[in-house]
C-alpha cells in the first residue's frame, strides 16, 4: 500500500506536466486565435484609413476584429507590446518609436507589410525645381499631422541627421509654410492641397541618397507626374513600409492564417484600394524594423521541403543501417550467452558429479570441488560465464566445502 501512495504523486506530477506543456501548443494548433484587438491611433488618418478597410475583410474571412482607439503610434504599439492588444500598425522607418518604448519593444514582431506609403511635400510658394531641403525647411513653419506623432518623431531624425534647424513644427490648421506628410500614391490628401494651391516638392537626389544611407528601411522614390494635372511634378521622395505588428506571443499558427489570409486575398483589399498591390511575400525581411514573426517564416517557407522530407532517402538509409546493426549486435550477445549458458552448464553438472560420487574420499571431493570453483573463475575473468550464474555455482561449491571440511553431515 505504501508503494502505491509513494507512485500516485508522481504520475499526478507527470500529468500536470504534460498539460502544462502540451495543452497550450495544442491550442494554437486545435483552435488558433481568431479574434484579435487592433489598436489604431485616432489622430493619425493613414492608419484609421486602413483599419476600416482591414476589419471588414478580415471579418468576410471568419475573424472577430475590435478596434481599440490610441493616442498616437506609440501608444498604439505599446499597448500590443503590453498584451493589452494583439495588433498595431507602424511605418517601417520608425526607428524612433521603438526606442521610445524601450526594453518592451523586444515583444514586437512583424506580420507582414501591409502596403507603401511615400513622403509629399507641399510649399506655399513655388520653387525652383532645384531648391534645396535646407532653405525649404530652414526656419520654416512646417505643418504636420499630429505634433509628437510618428511624423514629428521622424521627421525631427531626418532633419537633425541633415543638420537641419530652427524648424518649427505646427499643425495642418495653423499658417504654415510647408506642409508634410506620409501619404499613398495619388491620395486624396495630396490632391486636397495641390487643389488649395500648393505646390509639390521635389526633394533632391543629393538629400533621398543621404537621408536613405542613414536609414536603410527608407528608399529613394520618383513618383510621375499625374497626366491631365497641368499643377503636377516629377517628385523625388521617399517611400516606406506599413507593418502590420503583434505581440511575439501571439500563436504561430494564428499568425500562419492571419498572414495566409492577407497574402492568398490581396486581390479582395486592391478591389478597395489599389494600393494594397504592394502585398507580396518577397519583402526584404533584413530592413525590417521588428523581427519577422515565427508564424509568418513558417508561411513564408510553406512550399520549401522541411529537413526531413529533403533527406528522408539518406535518413531512411542511415536508420536501416542502424537496425542493421543492432540486429547484429543483438545476435553476437545472443549467441555469447548461448556461448556462456552452455559453458556454465557443463560446470553443474560437473559439480552434480562431484556431489553424487559416492566412491572417493572426502580429500579428493574437496579437491575436484576447489579445481572447478578456480577453473571457474578463470572463465568468468575471460568473461565466458555470467556473473549471476557464476555465483550461483560459487555458492553451491562454497556451501559443499564447508561441510566437508568441518565434517558436517550430509
Amino acid at each position: 500500500m505504501k508503494s502505491k501512495f509513494i507512485v500516485w504523486p508522481s504520475i499526478s506530477l507527470l500529468f500536470l506536466f504534460v498539460a502544462l506543456v502540451i495543452v497550450p501548443f495544442g491550442c494554437d494548433f486545435a483552435k488558433p486565435q481568431k479574434s484579435f484587438r487592433l489598436a489604431v491611433p485616432t489622430t493619425e488618418y493613414f492608419y484609421n484609413y486602413i483599419s476600416n478597410q482591414l476589419k471588414p475583410f478580415l471579418e468576410r474571412k471568419g475573424y472577430d476584429i475590435s478596434i481599440l482607439p490610441a493616442a498616437n503610434t506609440l501608444e498604439a504599439n505599446r499597448m500590443v507590446a503590453e498584451g493589452k492588444a494583439d495588433l498595431a500598425m507602424i511605418n517601417n522607418h520608425s526607428t524612433t518609436i521603438a526606442l521610445n518604448l524601450g526594453t518592451v519593444s523586444g515583444e514586437l514582431r512583424t506580420v507582414m507589410p501591409l502596403t507603401s506609403r511615400i513622403l509629399f511635400a507641399f510649399t506655399k510658394d513655388s520653387l525652383p525645381v532645384a531648391a534645396l531641403a535646407r532653405s525649404v525647411f530652414k526656419n520654416k513653419r512646417v505643418a504636420i499631422e499630429f505634433l509628437g506623432g510618428e511624423t514629428h518623431l521622424t521627421l525631427q531624425r531626418l532633419f537633425s541627421a541633415a543638420r537641419i534647424d530652427g524648424v518649427n513644427f505646427v499643425t495642418f490648421t495653423d499658417s504654415a509654410d510647408v506642409v508634410v506628410f506620409w501619404d499613398k500614391y495619388y491620395g486624396e490628401r495630396a490632391a486636397g492641397w495641390s487643389a488649395k494651391g500648393w505646390h509639390q516638392y521635389s526633394f533632391t537626389r543629393n538629400w533621398t541618397e543621404f537621408i536613405v544611407l542613414n536609414d536603410h528601411a527608407l528608399r529613394p522614390f520618383q513618383l510621375p507626374a499625374l497626366p491631365g494635372d497641368d499643377h503636377a511634378i516629377i517628385a523625388n521622395t521617399l517611400a516606406t513600409d506599413v507593418l502590420l505588428v503583434a505581440n511575439k506571443n501571439l500563436g504561430e499558427n494564428a499568425c500562419y492564417l492571419l498572414a495566409n489570409d492577407i497574402f492568398q486575398n490581396k486581390v479582395d483589399l486592391m478591389h478597395v484600394d489599389i494600393m494594397y498591390r504592394a502585398i507580396n511575400e518577397t519583402f526584404n525581411k533584413e530592413t525590417l524594423l521588428f523581427p519577422l514573426h515565427q508564424g509568418t517564416y513558417s508561411y513564408l517557407l510553406r512550399d520549401q521541403p522541411t529537413f526531413f522530407e529533403r533527406y528522408a532517402e539518406s535518413l531512411a538509409l542511415v536508420i536501416s543501417l542502424i537496425a542493421l546493426i543492432y540486429g547484429a549486435i543483438q545476435a553476437v550477445r545472443a549467441r555469447l550467452r548461448h556461448n556462456r549458458k552452455e559453458h556454465i552448464d557443463k560446470y553443474f553438472l560437473e559439480f552434480l558429479d562431484i556431489r553424487s560420487d559416492k566412491g572417493i574420499s572426502v580429500e579428493d571431493r574437496v579437491h575436484k570441488l576447489d579445481d572447478l570453483f578456480q577453473r571457474a573463475v578463470v572463465q568468468l575473468t575471460k568473461e565466458k560465464l555470467e556473473k549471476s550464474d557464476f555465483h550461483i555455482l560459487s555458492r553451491l561449491i562454497q556451501q559443499d566445502l564447508t561441510m566437508l571440511r568441518f565434517g558436517s553431515p550430509r
